[in-house]
């Protein structure tokens, strides 16, 4: 992707870019100027001071520096200030929209992203493409002026030295172009394993008390040593291929060029084809020409490098948002007919042939083995999944033709590991329900059974709970997160296992709650708990992704052999309980 591609593609979605950009290129032209004039000064310098031997004229060449010296100073200052605003307001504008651009995405485009990826491609490869316009834009494009205008100087000065001496300048490029194309090769390799790595990272770091209780240090350290060994040799190729890069345009600049020309200058002044004082002149002014040179050539192995880190931002940013209309459901029945799923690379349907209805006012129970697909229909029930078959409908409204905006303010899920952020119990809460009271916080906690726990707290409300909820037990969490769906108060509610890590006081506390609940509420409870199942008016069986029993707990209790296999373990406890 060249320059101009990359420049369109970021500044497509994300606008205010072009005018910062011209004016910061009207300051770099202003150094240019700056630049060129002590050139110029150099040359009277050797001609009139030192060749001609007029005195007079060194005071005018001295007050040019310095006046030169002054609006160059003055130049880099504002230029500066203006390059660091443009860089800070882009690279906030670029994550907000690489944000909101994740936020929007379908729920299958997003699963094809691991979180190595995603923290990469909003952190470091954005960082590199923020800086793309002052570094890849405006350096790059002062660089090739100023190099051009040097050459049609030293055209001027000596043609014919000049002409020579242009030689290295193509064979300069080109074989930098080609280290570059390799450390882009090699830069490609290192993103992707350096992304498994991430991933792996925040991997632990989530699941730190899962590794610690299970004794799995050393298993995760051996993991972590085998990344190392895959990253180390393609880091070290890349950078030896950028840093080759570097140093070829380096020397060319440095020994090759500058032997020449002394060389060639030597023979011509000798020749009579030159005088010294042109040729002292020539190679002051051919020294910031290459130093130009070696600055493109620079640029050139930097971009190719970049240019993985900001083709991943691109394609991020233009990657295809869910595109399916929003439309209010003002219906609350469920109906799902003739289902059918099957997970990508799967040839088995993890959902085949399921059909069921769900009514205002009903509470269904889904139960099964693990791995008949309760979780599954539950994705598909908020459409977080689109079915291969069939189709699930709320208030009539096929959920594959709106979008997820319009499902999630119909559905709310409480799922086994709820979503909690490190913040506070209150920000926490206020997620669901921004505006929410005090008043209306605690009565969202009480009736999920938290709430006197939440007042043994030292700062209440305002405690901070750790990442993932790491301060609360499992219990907890899950009526924390209850607390959070009481709160939002969607007309329809999925409980998927969320009351698994309860006690048996409070799970009754939560389910005659939730019980009070259903007579305005359409509801689902995936459980394997038969205490969670009775009070529900509708049990459906899953057995290996098909429908097996579906009626009242009444009629299935002690009369179908799938529901009496899923509890007969609990039968025997309930039993001895009574």
């Amino acid at each position: 992707m060249t320059r101009l591609d990359t420049f369109k593609a970021l500044t497509r979605e994300i606008g205010g870019i072009r005018k910062p950009l011209l004016v910061l290129a009207l300051f770099k032209l202003w150094n240019l100027v700056c630049g060129l004039i002590p050139l110029f000064l150099y040359s009277l310098l050797v001609k009139q001071v030192l060749v001609d031997k007029h005195l007079n004229e060194l005071w005018p060449v001295l007050a040019g520096y310095l006046a030169v010296f002054l609006l160059t100073t003055i130049g880099i200052a504002v230029s500066q200030r203006f390059s660091n605003q443009l860089i800070l307001k882009y690279d906030l504008r670029l994550k907000h929209k690489l944000l909101n651009k994740l936020l929007r995405l379908d729920h299958e485009v997003y699963s094809t992203y691991s979180m190595g990826d995603v923290k990469s491609r909003i952190e470091q490869d954005a960082a590199v493409a923020g800086k793309f316009f002052m570094t890849h834009i405006l350096d790059y494009s002062y660089a090739v002026v100023y190099a051009g205008a040097l050459a049609i100087i030293l055209l001027c000065y000596d043609w014919k030295i000049a002409l020579l001496s242009f030689v290295f300048v193509p064979v300069s490029l080109y074989t930098v172009n080609f280290l570059g194309e390799r450390t882009r090769k090699a830069g490609e390799e290192l993103w992707k394993l350096q992304n498994q790595y991430e991933s792996f990272l925040h991997s632990n770091l989530q699941n730190w008390k899962d590794i610690k209780t299970n004794n799995l240090e050393e298993a995760q350290l051996a993991e972590l040593n085998g990344h190392y060994k895959k990253i180390r040799p393609v880091w070290f190729r890349n950078q030896l291929y950028l840093h080759l890069g570097i140093s070829y345009s380096f020397f060319t600049k440095n020994f090759i060029t500058q032997l020449f020309i002394y060389f060639i200058g030597g023979i011509f002044v000798i020749q009579g084809y030159s005088q010294v004082g042109v040729l002292l002149v020539f190679i002051s002014f051919y020294g910031q020409f290459f130093g130009f040179i070696e600055r493109i050539s620079n640029s050139l192995m930097n971009y190719k490098n970049d240019s993985v880190n900001i083709s991943k931002v691109i394609g991020l940013l233009h990657a295809e948002a869910d595109k399916r209309p929003y439309k209010r459901i003002s219906g609350m029945d469920i109906d799902v007919q003739n289902l059918q799923f099957r997970y990508e690379g799967n040839d088995s349907f993890a959902l085949e042939g399921i059909s069921f209805s769900v009514s205002r006012g009903e509470h269904l129970a889904i139960t099964g083995q693990s791995g008949s697909g309760k979780s599954t229909l539950a994705k598909l029930l908020t459409g977080q999944r689109k079915p291969q078959g069939g189709k699930v409908s709320i208030g009539g409204i096929d959920l594959a033709e709106v979008n997820g905006e319009s499902v999630s303010g119909k559905v709310s899920i409480v799922v086994q590991e709820p979503v909690l952020f490190n913040m506070t119990i209150r920000e926490n809460l206020l997620l669901a329900k921004a505006g929410a009271t005090e008043a209306e916080l605690i009565a969202c906690c009480r009736r999920a059974s938290i709430y006197e726990w939440i007042e043994s707290l030292e700062h209440q409300l305002d405690t901070r709970i750790g990442e993932k909820g790491v301060k609360l037990s499992g219990g907890q969490k899950q009526r924390l997160s209850i607390a959070r769906v009481l709160l939002q108060d969607r007309d329809i509610i999925i409980f998927d296992e969320s009351t698994s890590a309860l006690d048996h006081g409070n799970e009754s506390d939560i389910i005659t709650e939730l019980q009070s609940l259903s007579s305005g509420k359409t509801m689902i409870s995936i459980a394997h708990r038969l205490s969670t199942i009775q009070g529900c008016d509708k049990v459906m069986v899953l057995q290996a992704g098909r429908v097996v029993a579906y009626d009242t707990h009444t009629n299935l209790f002690t009369r179908n052999e799938a529901y009496d296999m899923l509890f007969q373990s609990q039968y025997v406890y309930m039993n001895q309980a009574n």
